[in-house]
C-alpha cells in the first residue's frame, strides 16, 4: 500500500489527537501534576503498567495512585519499603503482585535519592545520539538499586517480574512502555504533559510500538517488518519523520486510536 499524503496523516492526527479522546488512556494518571518532580514519577509508574486490558490497567493504577497520593515523589521518600508492601498486600495485576509494586517504588525512590530527579538520571544515561542506549542505561540504573529489605538479594534477580515493568530495548524488544514514558515527559501539547520539556529533543523519540500501531504502520506502508520489535519501532518512526522530522512521535496517539478502532480490539494494550 502506498504511504498516505501528508494531508491525510494530518487529518488523522486532527481527528484523534484531542483531549476528549484521552479516556481511557493510562496517560490520565500522568497528566495534571503541578510539580514536574511528581509528574515524572507518576508518568513512570503509569507507563510501567500500561499493558493488558485497558479497564484493568486503570483499575490497577487507581489502586497504586490511591496509595501514592497527591505528592508521589514525597511519598516515595517518606514511606518505608515494608510499609509499601503492607499497603499493597492485596494488589494483583496479571503476573505482578503488591510486593512487585513495592520493589519498583523502592528502586525508584533510591534512584531519586541518588540522582535527584529522573530527568537528571536520564541525562546522565544519555550519550546524546542513541536513544536505545540512553533508555537501556536509564532502565538499568533504576533496576540496579538494592531491593533489600523486600528481597534477600542485594540485586534484582535476572527474571524478577519488576524487570518487565521497565523493560530495556537492549535485548531487541520494542520497549513500548519506556518509549511511552518518554513521549509523555518529553513532548508537551494538548495531551502530553512534557515534564522534561526542553531537556530532550522530541526528534529523537521512538514510537511506543504496540499491536495497534504496528498494524497501522504496516497498513500505511511505514514498515514491512513482521516482528513488533525495536527495529520495527525505529522503522515506523523514521517513516513518520518524513512527515514531521522535528516531532515524528506526535502522530503516535492518533495512530494508536485509529488502530484500536479499525485493526484490532479496542481494549487491549500490548507491550
Amino acid at each position: 500500500m502506498a504511504r498516505p499524503a501528508r494531508s491525510e496523516l494530518e487529518r488523522l492526527y486532527a481527528a484523534h489527537h484531542r483531549p476528549e479522546f484521552l479516556w481511557p488512556d493510562p496517560l490520565v494518571f500522568a497528566r495534571g501534576w503541578a510539580d514536574p518532580r511528581d509528574g515524572e514519577v507518576a508518568a513512570l509508574v503509569a507507563a510501567a503498567f500500561a499493558y493488558g486490558r485497558v479497564e484493568k490497567i486503570l483499575e490497577a493504577l487507581g489502586e497504586i495512585f490511591g496509595h501514592l497520593g497527591d505528592r508521589p515523589r514525597e511519598a516515595l521518600g517518606r514511606v518505608a519499603p515494608r510499609e509499601w508492601q503492607e499497603r499493597l498486600g492485596g494488589f494483583a495485576y496479571r503476573f505482578h503482585k503488591g510486593g512487585d509494586v513495592a520493589v519498583l517504588l523502592h528502586l525508584v525512590a533510591q534512584a531519586l535519592e541518588r540522582w535527584g530527579t529522573l530527568a537528571d538520571l536520564f541525562e546522565r544515561s544519555d550519550p546524546g545520539d542513541d536513544l536505545k542506549t540512553a533508555l537501556s542505561r536509564f532502565s538499568q540504573a533504576v533496576l540496579g538499586g538494592d531491593p533489600r529489605p523486600l528481597l534477600r538479594e542485594p540485586r534484582l534477580p535476572p527474571r524478577h517480574p519488576v524487570r518487565h515493568l521497565l523493560a530495556s530495548p537492549a535485548t531487541g524488544g520494542a520497549a513500548k512502555r519506556m518509549c511511552l514514558f518518554l513521549r509523555w515527559v518529553v513532548r508537551r501539547d494538548a495531551l502530553d504533559p512534557g515534564y522534561w520539556h526542553g531537556r530532550v529533543d522530541p526528534a529523537r523519540l521512538v514510537v511506543p510500538l504496540d499491536a495497534h500501531v504496528a498494524r497501522v504502520g504496516r497498513a500505511l506502508g511505514f514498515t514491512a517488518r513482521k516482528s513488533n520489535d525495536w527495529k520495527t519501532a525505529v522503522e515506523i518512526t523514521h517513516s513518520l519523520a518524513a512527515y514531521d522530522p522535528a516531532d515524528p512521535v506526535r502522530f503516535d496517539f492518533s495512530l494508536f486510536r485509529f488502530g484500536m478502532g479499525r485493526y484490532g480490539p479496542g481494549s487491549v494494550w500490548n507491550g
